[in-house]
This record gives C-alpha cells, sequence and structure tokens, in this order.
C-alpha cells in the first residue's frame, strides 16, 4: 500500500509539472501572438500612412507638373493698339529680316537653320504662311535681297563668309524652289556683323567685329578692303542708294565712303566721303533714308541725331544736324529710319520707342514687345509698317508716327508756300495721310 501511494506521489507530481510547463507555454505563446497582431496592425497602420503620403506627393507632383506644363505651353500675348499682326513660324531666335527691292516679300533669319520668306499682302490677314529654306550644316546671321528679287544672300555662322541663294517661282509668281548657288572664299578673321548689296548690283559689302570691311564683286571675287579705324566695329552697311558704304564702331563718329565705277561698270576705287561727327561716344548703329538725304545715328552717350546728308562733299560741305534726341539705356542699341527720312525709331533691349519728327521727343513707346532682346528693327519700303523681330517672332505695327510727322512736315511747308499749285499738291498730301490715320483709328475701334 505505502508502495503504491509513493508512485500515486510521483506521478501527481510528474502531472503538476507538466500543467505548470504547460500553462507557461500557452502563456509564452498569447503574449507572442498578442505582440505580433500589435506589431501587425502598427505595420497596416504604417503602411496605409505611406500610401497615402505618397498618393498625396504624387497628387502634388501632378499639380505642380500640369502648373509647369501649363506655364510652358502658355504663349505671352502682346497686344497694342497699332500692332497689325505677329509672324510666326521659326523655331529658334530670329537674328535678321530684309524686304525685297519690290517690297512684295520679307526675308527673315534664325538660329534654327533655316531662312523663311514671308508676302507682304499677308500682313493684314489672319494667316501668314511663308516658304522655307534651309541653311545646311549651319545657320544665318544676317540676309539681305538681291536688286532684282530673285536671290539672296546670307552670312554663314560657322562659315562666317557669305553665301548666295537663288530663289525660284511658281506658276503663280510666289517663291519656288529656294537652292544656294555659291558660296565666296572666307576672308575674315572676326564675326562678320552685317553685309549689304548695292541697289544697282554692282557689290557686295562685309564687315566684321574689328576694323575690316570688304568690298566683292557678285561672283565672290574681292575688289578691296578697307581699315574703318574704330578700334571696333559696331555696324557697317551699304547706303539704300548704292552709293556708299559707311561704319560706326567705338570711335563717336560715323564714316561714310563713296564706291566708284567707271562707265563701263568697272570697279575703280573706294574713297572717303563724309563723317557724322558730334557724338562724345562710340555709335552703336546708324541707319540712311532711302536716297541718302538723311541719316541718323544712336550713340553710348545716350544720344541720337538726325542729319541732312544732301551735300556736295567733293566740295567740302559737311552734314547738317537737324535734330537731337535723348535716349537713355545702359545696353546696346539699333536705330532706323523711314523711307522718306521722318521718323526715328530706336529698339533696345525689349523695348522701341519712335520720335516726333518735330521736337525731337519720344511720342510713343511699345514696353516688352518680346520675351527677349530686340534683334532687328526695320521700316517697310512703303514706310506703313514697323517690324520688329525678337525670340521667335516678328511684331509688325502701323507707323502711325510716320504719318503724324508726315502731316506736320507738309503742313509747315504748306505755310511757307507762296505758288497756289504747291500749296494745293501739299494740301493733297496732307489729305491722304490723315485719311490713312483715320482708316488705321478705325481698326483700333
Amino acid at each position: 500500500m505505502a508502495g503504491l501511494i509513493e508512485v500515486l506521489s510521483e506521478n501527481m507530481q510528474i502531472v503538476l509539472v507538466t500543467a505548470v510547463i504547460a500553462f507557461v507555454i500557452l502563456l509564452i505563446v498569447y503574449f507572442l501572438s498578442y505582440n505580433d497582431q500589435g506589431d501587425a496592425s502598427q505595420n497596416s497602420k504604417d503602411l496605409d500612412t505611406n500610401i497615402e503620403q505618397k498618393e498625396s506627393r504624387g497628387s502634388q507632383n501632378k499639380k505642380k507638373k500640369g502648373t509647369s506644363d501649363k506655364r510652358r505651353d502658355a504663349k505671352p500675348h502682346y497686344t497694342h493698339p497699332w500692332l497689325i499682326c505677329t509672324l510666326k513660324g521659326h523655331s529658334g531666335n530670329i537674328l535678321d529680316m530684309d524686304f525685297s527691292s519690290n517690297g512684295k516679300y520679307l526675308a527673315s533669319c534664325s538660329d534654327d537653320r533655316a531662312v523663311l520668306l514671308w508676302s507682304v499682302k499677308t500682313f493684314a490677314q489672319k494667316e501668314h504662311k511663308s516658304v522655307r529654306a534651309n541653311v545646311e550644316f549651319d545657320h544665318a546671321t544676317r540676309v539681305k535681297w538681291s536688286p532684282d528679287s530673285k536671290a539672296f544672300i546670307i552670312c554663314q555662322s560657322l562659315g562666317n563668309t557669305v553665301q548666295v541663294y537663288k530663289v525660284g517661282k511658281k506658276d503663280d509668281g510666289s517663291p519656288g524652289n529656294i537652292e544656294p548657288i555659291l558660296t565666296f572664299p572666307q576672308h575674315h578673321t572676326k564675326d562678320i556683323i552685317n553685309i549689304g548689296i548695292s541697289c544697282n548690283g554692282r557689290f557686295i559689302m562685309t564687315c566684321s567685329s574689328d576694323t575690316l570691311m570688304v568690298i566683292w564683286d557678285l561672283k565672290g571675287e574681292v575688289l578691296t578692303s578697307l581699315d574703318t579705324h574704330h578700334v571696333n566695329n559696331y555696324w557697317g552697311c551699304v547706303s539704300p542708294c548704292g552709293r556708299f558704304v559707311a561704319s560706326s564702331g567705338f570711335t563717336p563718329d560715323v564714316k561714310v565712303w563713296e564706291v566708284i565705277f567707271s562707265k563701263g561698270g568697272d570697279f575703280k576705287e573706294v574713297k572717303r566721303a563724309f563723317e557724322l561727327k558730334g557724338h562724345s561716344a562710340g555709335v552703336y548703329s546708324f541707319a540712311f533714308s532711302n536716297d541718302s538725304s538723311r541719316m541718323a545715328s544712336v550713340s553710348k552717350d545716350q544720344t541720337w541725331r538726325l542729319w541732312d546728308t544732301n551735300i556736295e562733299y567733293q566740295k567740302g560741305q559737311e552734314p547738317y544736324l537737324l535734330l537731337k534726341g535723348e535716349f537713355a539705356s545702359p545696353s546696346p542699341s539699333i536705330i532706323t529710319l523711314s523711307p522718306d527720312g521722318r521718323t526715328v525709331a530706336i529698339a533696345s533691349s525689349k523695348s522701341v520707342s519712335m520720335f516726333s519728327r518735330a521736337t525731337g521727343e519720344e511720342s510713343e513707346r511699345f514696353e516688352e514687345v518680346h520675351s527677349g532682346p530686340i534683334r532687328a528693327l526695320q521700316f517697310s519700303h512703303s514706310g506703313k509698317y514697323l517690324l520688329v523681330a525678337g525670340g521667335k517672332h516678328i511684331r509688325v505695327f502701323h507707323n502711325v508716327q510716320g504719318y503724324k510727322n508726315t502731316v506736320h512736315e507738309l503742313e509747315e511747308k504748306r505755310k511757307h508756300a507762296s505758288n497756289q499749285n504747291i500749296k494745293e499738291r501739299l494740301q493733297s498730301q496732307i489729305d491722304e495721310a490723315k485719311a490713312a490715320l483715320k482708316a488705321i483709328e478705325k481698326m483700333e475701334e
């Protein structure tokens, strides 16, 4: 009996120890399971939070991206009562433009390796189509039409020389196939700043940023070279009458030469004609009227001047200063003169100023015409339009100030006219200019 009790006692101890061990194991399992559930719940919360944060950031990024895209796609809309149209077609920055001698076409060149030809008669229309000429492996920095409007020349940027393009015609007479036909040998060591062709087709001029000006024949042969003695050239061009070439630069003057040919058309010489003197600092640019009887200049000294150049320089006559005005600008400026010599416009940075012929004071200012700096400024051959090129666009404006200047000058002439026939003719011109002004005012309304 005692042995049985001992056995039972030992079994009870074993059962008790086993139960305790099992209970402890169950407690451990329970706590582990509870912790796992808590961690899983927290991880789930963290995951949800991360997802929400990512979605929020993604939404914000999409908004920002959408805003950026809209800003990128938004095109600045420029308006002005005198604005006729904006010519759009280039994908790069426009560097120069020029009207054909017949007044029918405008050529523009850009760093997008293209020259575009525009029809002037479409300026007042909604659509402005152009004909494209590609400049292979280079781009044009300057463009000028030939006198017969059947070709144009460019200055190559990399080649730094002149290239001639022939313009074909379609059946309707509009520009057709355009192809390069001649490239001049490279002669300049510094960048060419401008090119030009005489209206009689006798010579081509190139001017570089050092002090070199070169006169070429139409086949690319050098006729002569000039040292302008400006230290550095800022500008150079051929006069519209085809008689002169001129240059300006670091020195405070504009130098004008006559290019002389024999009666048989053979080149003789380039002879100094006259100078425009009076500025106290370098001359940024200058321009001729259509018959070269007027010239305008703008200088670092923050003034512009209008000159009477209808002189007999062979007899020692000097140009006469007609008008002087102020033009304060910290950056280089471009000046242009209307074909009749009555209207001056100056561009600097992104804005253009027009001036009164009577007082020399600023009468109209076009602010922020382009988002980038203005590269070219030119009146049309008729004098009706003022074109401003900058960025990828060309703005075309009515030359309202030109009509006002015309009316003022003709009225002054009529007051002093003694002949009745002359008075009547002047009055007819005054009425015509006033009618043009009224027509523009109606369009603005």
